[in-house]
């Protein structure tokens, strides 16, 4: 998960809202019943910019103020905090499983179009591990690197890149200098552009090599 330090706000004196490491902002709802529940947004206002985890669009609330979010049945509320890259990896009936699905990765820009996180690597068994890996993640100037360095061997793809926050138009997607001609969808409204069709690209290994995706 990204390292960046967590200001504290208004959502840290919140019992029901909560944060999931420096990255996820997560609104619960707690009431049987409810379809909407109340949440506020740390440091919006202040330089702070927050991205519904669904829609990938930007949250529009001011400072301190406990706005009023939809939450139908089923539906949990999650917002990416601007600034963060998070790695995922396709969910599986085991963590096992799991483990042997493509990675992706989503990257939550700033108010500044910058963004940092981190990703740690080993073979998930081992009480003494022999080797490992650690992924840097950095964003800036419409570019998003990805830096490994460690002697584990993760063989999973690459499949897909998300990218919050966006200021477009966006015409030109590359791949480490190669531009890629299928699988780009940027959405103005939302400001997210999606990368997908990645995985033959990255075939040996997602982290195998340093890559740097750029648009513009």
């Amino acid at each position: 998960m990204p390292s960046k330090e967590v200001e504290k706000g208004p959502a840290d004196r919140n019992h029901s809202q909560f944060f999931l490491g420096p990255a996820i902002l997560v609104t619960p709802v707690l009431a049987q019943g409810a379809t909407n529940v109340s949440g506020v947004f740390p440091g919006s206002g202040k330089g702070e910019v927050y991205y519904d985890w669904y829609t990938y669009s930007p949250v529009q609330a001011s400072a301190g103020e406990n706005v009023t979010i939809h939450a139908p049945l089923g539906h949990i509320p999650l917002y990416v905090r601007g600034g963060n890259v998070i790695p995922t990896q396709e969910p599986a009936m085991t963590t096992r499983d799991s483990r042997r699905n493509p990675w992706g990765v989503i990257a939550a820009l700033s108010l500044e179009g910058s963004a940092s996180g981190s990703l740690y690597v080993d073979d998930g068994e081992s009480v003494v591990q022999n080797s490992t890996l650690y992924v840097e993640f950095t964003a800036s100037n419409s570019a998003l690197y990805a830096s490994a360095r460690g002697t584990y061997n993760d063989t999973n793809p690459l499949a897909n890149v998300t990218v919050f926050g966006v200021q477009g138009p966006v015409d030109t997607v590359s791949l480490n200098g190669m531009t890629l001609e299928s699988g780009i969808n940027y959405n103005k409204t939302s400001q997210a552009l999606v990368v997908t069709g990645l995985r033959d690209l990255t075939s040996s290994g997602a982290w195998t090599q340093d890559w740097v995706l750029t648009w513009g």
